[in-house]
């Protein structure tokens, strides 16, 4: 039974590497990390299921998993102790999936690396192609027009060129590397390596080159006889010299990245132990930006949402504690495999220590660019550098197995079904009375229905709300879509009404939110005065009047009006949502914050809450 799990794994992932880097990425919708988080999750139940039939666990004897398993305790500690978990829940997934998906392909016989690295390879070279294409846009072939978009920076299906850079740098060593030990299809990587540079270049992303040019001459070190290393060595150093004089159009690009690291230090040294908390920086760091920065990136047109630097955003939201636990884990993963490394020098085994190598090069690549960004908040890269650190770690050390609890019949079907719940495989929700199977098949008294729902808690549940919120908030009509059949006749009779009762607010109320809707707004303000005037604690009126206010660009006098409709009704939603994205638009992060939170509690599912908590973030 072992096997044929360890040959799903393999199957799942080489399907994975082909899949996921032609899904298109989008901001807010995220499809390609909304792929790898299902299939993630359902490779977690099945592993899960799988123990518990068996008995017994299996895992790599390795100390950078120990460290691993103690930085994401730390990381689950912070997150249920977070007073703001649904801005916490971005960087609890990032950690926990990568962590996941590196212990999982960390199984695989190393027999099988082979075929996963090609998988690896050549999933990520149609991404790159693609991204080589999109430097000239349309390609015409005789009559035929295959349509591409032409872009000054590329970024393939990746939604950003940074992402884009940080994906071809993790992957382009190890492609260099097969081409070193591959004999039938030398030409093949060699080729695929050509073509990858210029896409590199193409992406214009400065600490990309750098990442490139470190792990570059990583390589060269750890891989040259000695006679030949410095000559290498300089020559690579050369070359780079080279490159950055011909493209100093790219480097002399002013970001105020020192600005921002001095901020962010600052920031930290306000809470240094336990940092602002997980996803927090965004939220935070408006009020620490100086008044230098506020300058030349005003809040009002630009949201700094990271600190350009993965190392010292750690350090900010996770304090000196978190800090110390990642880099103590990545020390021991570099430790680890250098040290197997130097083992295959002696054993003399130059196929397998360039590979390792190569891998190992990739890592180095992604993790130097990350002191210049923060592209492994971009889940995508987080989750690719541990899948190559899973390589790494799959070949460097042993299966360890340990038996455990379910020895009866009845102790796995309770552990299953008990796991199946937790999972939200199977999820009960008390408000609708319902119970849901995978979150699509839904039994209650009025019979089963089919639809793809997030009612219930669970880990499924957690996983789909953020892209349902997005996909029923764009489903949702505008205020301006549904129509008033005959506004005329309806303004008339409202007309008639108002004589009759001309101290009637809600008349007035009524006959301004149809003015609203044919977007004459003069007559709606002027109503919803009337209405006020008449009834100064209706707080649906002020409300009201606040998103006229907005539409009319006047932002500020928005704010105020939903401010009091908030304090005549402490609990209503819509004022808050609408408060929230005012402060948004205004560049106020952090009571943009405060306000999408307290919706939250309000109303845990609200669809315009969670996506401009996601909206802030990316």
């Amino acid at each position: 039974m072992k096997k044929a799990f360890l040959n799903f794994l393999t199957a799942i992932f080489c399907l994975l590497f082909l899949v996921v880097p032609m899904v298109p990425d989008v901001q807010v919708y995220r499809y390609k990390l909304m792929v790898l988080e299902i299939v993630g999750y359902l490779l977690f139940i099945t592993f899960l299921i799988y123990v518990i039939l068996e008995n017994k666990i299996f895992y790599r004897d390795s100390q950078f998993l120990k460290f691993l398993l103690l930085f994401l305790f730390y990381i689950f500690v912070r997150f249920i102790l977070s007073n703001d978990k649904f801005i916490a829940l971005n960087e609890f997934k990032r950690w926990f999936i990568s962590g996941w998906l590196f212990f999982a392909i960390s199984l695989i016989d190393k027999q099988k690396h082979k075929l996963l690295i090609n998988f690896f390879i050549f999933g990520s070279f149609i991404s790159i192609f693609y991204g080589f294409l999109q430097h000239y846009g349309d390609i015409k072939i005789d009559r035929w027009i295959i349509q591409v978009p032409k872009l000054d920076r590329v970024m393939s299906m990746f939604g950003n060129p940074i992402f884009f850079a940080v994906h071809i740098i993790n992957v382009l060593p190890i492609v260099f590397g097969m081409f070193l030990v591959s004999k039938k299809i030398k030409f093949i990587y060699f080729l695929l390596f050509l073509i990858s540079l210029p896409t590199l270049y193409y992406t214009k992303t400065r600490a990309a080159f750098l990442g490139l040019l470190v792990s570059s001459i990583f390589f060269v070190y750890k891989i040259s006889k000695s006679k030949r290393k410095f000559i290498y060595l300089i020559s690579l150093f050369l070359l780079f010299l080279f490159f950055g004089y011909f493209t100093k159009d790219v480097w002399l690009r002013q970001q105020a990245h020192i600005l921002i690291w001095r901020d962010s230090l600052n920031m930290w040294l306000s809470k240094p132990v336990f940092g602002f908390g997980l996803g927090r920086f965004h939220i935070d760091f408006v009020n620490f930006a100086s008044e230098k920065l506020r300058s030349i990136l005003p809040e009002r047109n630009f949201i700094i949402n990271d600190a350009h630097n993965e190392y010292i955003q750690l350090l900010v939201e996770n304090g000196i504690i978190g800090f110390c636990l990642f880099i103590i884990m990545m020390f021991t993963f570099f430790k680890e495999t250098l040290k197997y490394i130097k083992k295959l020098e002696e054993l003399k085994a130059s196929e397998t220590k360039i590979v390792l190598t190569s891998l190992l090069s990739g890592c180095v690549a992604v993790l130097v660019q990350n002191f210049f960004s923060v592209d492994l908040r971009f889940i995508i890269s987080n989750i690719y550098l541990f899948l190559t650190t899973g390589f790494i770690t799959g070949s460097v050390s042993e299966i360890k197995e340990k038996s455990l609890i379910f020895k009866s019949s009845i102790a796995k079907v309770f552990g299953i079904v008990l796991i199946l719940f937790l999972s939200g495989v199977l999820s009960f929700s008390i408000k609708d009375k319902t119970i849901s199977f995978l979150s699509l098949a839904h039994f209650s008294s009025n019979g089963l229905k089919f639809k793809i729902d997030d009612a219930g808690y669970g880990l499924l549940q957690y996983i789909i709300r953020p892209y349902l919120a997005v996909y029923k908030l764009q489903k949702e009509k505008d205020f301006f879509d549904e129509k008033i059949l005959d506004t005329a006749k309806t303004l008339e009779e409202l007309e008639e009404i108002r004589k009759k009762f001309p101290n009637k607010s809600i008349i007035y109320e009524r006959i301004a939110w149809i003015y609203a809707k044919e977007k004459k707004f003069d007559k709606a303000i002027e109503n919803y005065v009337k209405a006020i005037n008449l009834n100064p604690n209706s707080f649906g009126v002020y409300n009201n009047l606040g998103n006229i206010m907005f539409l009319l660009n006047n932002i500020d006098e928005a704010i105020k009006l939903y401010k009091k409709s908030i304090e005549l009704n402490p609990k209503q939603i819509d004022a808050r949502v609408n408060l929230g994205i005012a402060y948004y638009f205004k560049g106020k992060i952090d009571l943009a914050a405060e306000q999408f939170n307290e919706v939250l509690k309000l109303d845990p599912n609200n669809e315009k809450a969670i996506t401009y908590i996601k909206k802030m973030r990316e």
